[in-house]
């Protein structure tokens, strides 16, 4: 494994929006997929196709409804060729039930730093102030994958909740229902970033809902004073009205 400091790696960025690619989160998970291999994957081809390349990969989570439906979404923003976004649309455009797209633009600003190409080789963030390559190759990768067994049958949902069952069989079974519940739900959830600051109060409540399986009005966001902040508010007001406290 190598490591750099940030100040070693030259990351690309653009104080104008960058181009994005968006996949549904909901919809890889049950196809039983991973984001993270599938990115992978094809910034270890084009690393290895062109080791002078360079972008940077950004990456935040938010409620969409570009798929005619409201769902959680991961966009990868793009920051170098354009052929790295167009590589990335095809990798996740070939995985069978997975729902991606081009999208919308989206400021580098509201977004977390996750990937990176460069001299060959792509980095990742282990902390603030260090980047790490495995310097693996696509032979290896695919190699990961096959044993993984990702291109098996897509995961159902109540398969994945009977081996957290069967991981704590010991338990009392009320006990068990409930942690149960959090794991499952704590994986979903482990997979969305940041609200974005101009989403609506009212849409990030209905999906940590959704997220969480809570009733429909049981969620509040609050501001310092403990008052609901109104649906229409934005979460950009929400977070001010914390800072300033």
């Amino acid at each position: 494994m190598l490591k750099k400091m940030v100040s070693e790696l030259s990351f690309v960025n653009s104080k104008s929006p960058l181009p994005t690619v968006e996949v549904d989160s909901r919809s890889i998970e049950k196809a039983g997929f991973s984001i993270y291999r599938t990115v992978m994957e094809v910034l270890t081809r084009l690393a290895e196709e062109d080791a002078s390349m360079r972008a940077t990969i950004y990456m935040y989570g938010s409620v969409s409804v570009n798929f005619h439906e409201p769902c959680w979404s991961e966009f990868l923003l793009v920051a170098g060729p354009n052929k790295v976004l167009l590589a990335l649309e095809r990798g996740f455009d070939r995985l069978p039930a997975v729902r991606s797209r081009l999208s919308d633009y989206v400021p580098s600003s509201a977004a977390a730093r996750t990937f990176h190409i460069e001299n060959g080789m792509v980095w990742e963030q282990e902390d603030v102030c260090t980047w790490y390559s495995c310097g693996k190759s696509s032979s290896d990768l695919d190699a990961e994958i096959e044993d993984a067994g990702l291109a098996a049958e897509p995961i159902d949902e109540e398969d994945e909740e009977d081996d957290v069952w069967e991981a704590d069989e010991a338990d009392a079974a009320d006990e068990q229902d409930e942690e149960q519940a959090l794991v499952v739900a704590g994986r979903r959830a482990a997979r969305y970033r940041a609200a974005r600051s101009d989403a609506k109060v009212s849409s990030i409540r209905t999906a940590i809902e959704e997220v969480f399986g809570l009733p429909e009005g049981s969620v509040a966001l609050c501001g310092p004073d403990r008052r609901a902040l109104r649906g229409d508010a934005r979460i950009r007001t929400l977070r001010k009205r914390w800072e300033e406290s």
